[in-house]
């Protein structure tokens, strides 16, 4: 009877009660430079459409999801005429009921919304919102005065600003800036939460030049804000930042990327006020992390990591294991975006499941990948395929005895470099020409993607 033998040391993803993702799904591989992807229902049918910023061609787009399953059109375009564009959101800014779209402009300064005139994914050309910021990189629809329509928050890195515009009139129309901070040096990033406790939502933000990550109290629900609090000085590099409760104690905790440090940490909320401990690491398994996005991606109730990181080309997630923010290893989703900066998730699908979107920056482009955590919890058909012996000398062995169709296997050293690519239905591989050492190999099936380590003797 053959040898099975079960990999325990996973590096990238668990077989049991988790998400998996399945492999690529290429929306469009043609976004000059994209950097931006989001998601929302644009054309008001039912299911979620996927949108990108592409800083090449100055192309602000959207897909249509075609079927409610993730079948996607070609793009329509609403915008080419903006130049370097950086930043793209969707939010109701009219009041109508539906989606429209906000960007930035990172060469000519612009902020800038567009109508969905229709419901329907037929957008106005632009309207302004301002032209007085200097680099504007994220904007955010929030209500920040609480009279019940979109507001406007933005970070602009070469003025070192956050700033809100009010929506005067509900329907678009935007007034002055009200500057919230002008000392956020080379300012990436902007979130909003209530930190403290109070009802009213925070401003959050970091300084690129330093690493250091602050917030600001809210302090009337009207628009005004307190002066900047330093979250914490163990970081020097940080590049984005978001909050979410992540240990289930009903306080806003910090999660931060670090850019030149290769670390996505959290800092806890230890009182509901906004006083943060001490750095808690999520991984530093990423080289040059550009974007997370917080969400529960396995369906059970806490939440979880997803991540970009450039100059890895990974495209990978992280698991609350046990709710209170305790991170399982990296469990890696996806090698081939070339340059990831953004991701988001939705779900795509209409299967109940948070599926995974990414925008690559090298290769133009946009990709979903399926959120197979129901093969975990119902039909298991991927725990029972196998690799053996191992350690091994010349033959790895692949076990499928449910004859799965694999695709694509591929063996990584440890710097990430591919030594094996093997695209076939195959249950071996010869392996005698690699060196002695540890080695990681990621087989694509049609149910989704597994990975394990293997020693080579």
């Amino acid at each position: 009877m053959k040898l099975k033998l079960f990999i325990v040391i996973l590096l990238f993803f668990c077989i049991t009660t988790q998400a998996q993702f399945g492999v690529e799904n290429i929306i469009t591989n043609e976004a000059a430079n994209a950097n931006t992807v989001f998601a929302a229902d644009m054309d008001g049918d039912g299911d979620i459409d996927v949108l990108s910023a592409s800083q090449g061609d100055d192309t602000l787009a959207w897909y249509e999801n075609l079927d409610g399953e993730g079948t996607f059109s070609d793009e329509h375009i609403i915008t080419n005429n903006l130049d370097s564009t950086r930043y793209i959101n969707g939010a109701d800014m009219d009041g109508d009921g539906d989606i429209d779209v906000l960007s930035t402009t990172i060469v000519d300064n612009l902020v800038v919304w567009f109508e969905n005139l229709d419901g329907l994914g037929n957008f106005s050309p632009q309207n302004i919102i301002t032209s007085n910021l200097v680099s504007p990189k994220m904007v955010l629809a929030e209500d920040i005065d609480s009279d019940g329509d979109m507001d406007v928050l933005i970070a602009s890195r070469l003025d070192n600003k956050i700033t809100w515009f009010e929506n005067l009139d509900g329907l678009g129309t935007f007034g002055p800036q009200h500057i919230i901070t002008s000392n956020a040096s080379s300012v990436d990033s902007v979130y909003y939460a209530d930190l403290d406790g109070d009802g009213i939502k925070d401003v959050l933000g970091n300084r690129n030049s330093n690493g250091q990550p602050f917030w600001l109290k809210h302090l009337d629900g009207l628009g005004t804000f307190g002066p900047e609090q330093q979250i914490t000085d163990q970081t020097n590099s940080s590049n984005y930042i978001i909050a979410h409760d992540l240990d289930g104690d009903d306080y806003t905790d910090i999660i931060i990327t670090e850019f030149t440090g290769d670390i996505i940490g959290w800092y806890k909320n230890t009182d509901g006020l906004g006083t943060f401990g001490l750095r808690q690491i999520i991984t530093t398994e990423v080289d040059a992390p550009r974007v997370i996005y917080a969400t529960d991606l396995d369906n059970d109730g806490d939440i979880d990591i997803l991540s970009a990181s450039q100059a890895d080309d990974k495209v990978a997630w992280y698991e609350n294991t046990d709710g209170l923010g305790n991170f399982g290893p990296q469990q890696i989703i996806s090698l081939y975006a070339d340059g990831p900066m953004s991701v988001y998730a939705a779900d795509l699908d209409g299967d109940g499941y948070k599926d995974a979107m990414s925008a690559s920056i090298i290769d133009y482009k946009i990709a979903w990948y399926k959120n197979l955590t129901y093969l975990d919890t119902e039909d298991h058909t991927l725990e029972q395929l196998y690799v053996y012996p191992n350690p091994v000398q010349n033959i790895l062995y692949i076990e499928n005895p449910t004859n799965l169709i694999l695709s694509h296997i591929q063996i990584f050293d440890l710097l990430g470099r591919v030594v094996l690519s093997e695209k076939s239905n195959t249950n071996q591989l010869n392996i005698s020409h690699l060196k002695g050492g540890v080695f990681y190999i990621i087989i694509e099936t049609e149910l989704g993607v597994l990975t394990r380590k293997m020693i080579k003797k």
